[in-house]
């Protein structure tokens, strides 16, 4: 009887795909688990002990605020696929004045608030400064881009596909953040220590299963666009044509891999700046599932 892992995602977007393969692919099953995808969770949900594995946003600084997880290997060298995307009017990101962002009032609005900032230091504007408007919108990019057709705001800070479908109604690209403030580990996979500690076969036969899915991911472009068709369909992959340019959109950033020397830098830097004892990277990234898979 195969175990049941629950994966967390946030939401079905292209942006996980190499999760989505090692379910569609058969390379969880093929380890002896059953997995089981739960979107709209994250840490907090792996913490409490609803999901077996996580996948999100950098969570080195939740670790360091106390937060007991680990990082096991990277989905992504981006945090995110947002771009800020502009009315065709938009000139230059000089003329915008009220900006959508995806979080509503939640608790990941501040860091929506803070990827836009980072975006618009690319054409040094300080938001705040030049008083842009933002508005937090309480779903995602599908609520944001149905308000950009109501007319509502200048711009939004998109996610695949609705960047690539907002491009083609001639929206224009201003960036993502990444263009400005690389983040020391992108988006990753995390599991707690406790998952770790109790159950570490469940762990290395995980992290292999993964290491599969990413392999297919980046080496089979027809078959990960049928994948994205199947689980990104209510995030707005409806066509071939939309998931061929949200796999162009998000691929090129796909990694298994996480440095730990600039995760590392980055861990200090904080402690530092809140006035912590160092703490070593090696306490927060758990990387020797990730080797040992990565040697098959």
């Amino acid at each position: 009887m195969a175990t049941r892992v629950v994966i967390s995602a946030p939401r079905p977007a292209p942006f996980f795909t190499p999760i989505f393969a090692a379910v569609e692919r058969g390379f969880l099953a093929e380890r002896g688990l059953e997995g089981v995808i739960r979107y709209q969770a994250g840490l907090n949900e792996m913490v409490q002990g609803e999901v077996d594995f996580a996948t999100g946003m950098a969570a080195y600084r939740q670790f360091l605020d106390g937060m007991p997880v680990r990082q096991l290997a990277s989905i992504s060298s981006r945090e995110s696929s947002h771009v800020l995307m502009a009315r065709p009017r938009i000139a230059s990101a000089h003329e915008l004045e009220h900006i959508l962002i995806p979080g509503g009032s939640g608790p990941n609005a501040q860091r929506f608030v803070t990827e836009l900032r980072n975006i618009l230091a690319i054409h040094g504007l300080d938001l705040e400064r030049e008083e842009i408007q933002t508005q937090g919108v309480e779903g995602s990019h599908k609520e944001q881009w149905d308000m950009l057709e109501e007319g509502i705001g200048d711009a939004a800070t998109l996610g695949a596909p609705w960047s690539q479908i907002a491009a083609r109604a001639g929206y224009r690209n201003l960036g993502h953040e990444s263009n400005y403030s690389p983040s020391p580990s992108g988006a990753g996979l995390y599991a707690s220590p406790d998952t770790i500690r109790r159950d570490p076969a469940l762990v290395r036969a995980f992290v292999d299963a993964y290491v599969r899915g990413m392999r297919y991911c980046m080496e089979n472009v027809a078959g990960t666009i049928d994948i994205m068709l199947k689980y990104c369909r209510e995030w707005g992959v409806t066509t071939p044509e939309i998931a061929k340019g949200a796999y162009d959109e998000v691929a090129p950033y796909w990694r298994l891999e996480v440095d730990p020397a600039v995760l590392d830098k980055a861990i200090q830097k904080i402690c530092e700046q809140r006035g912590l004892p160092p703490v070593p990277v090696t306490e927060f990234l758990e990387a020797s599932f990730l080797e040992e898979a990565l040697r098959h």
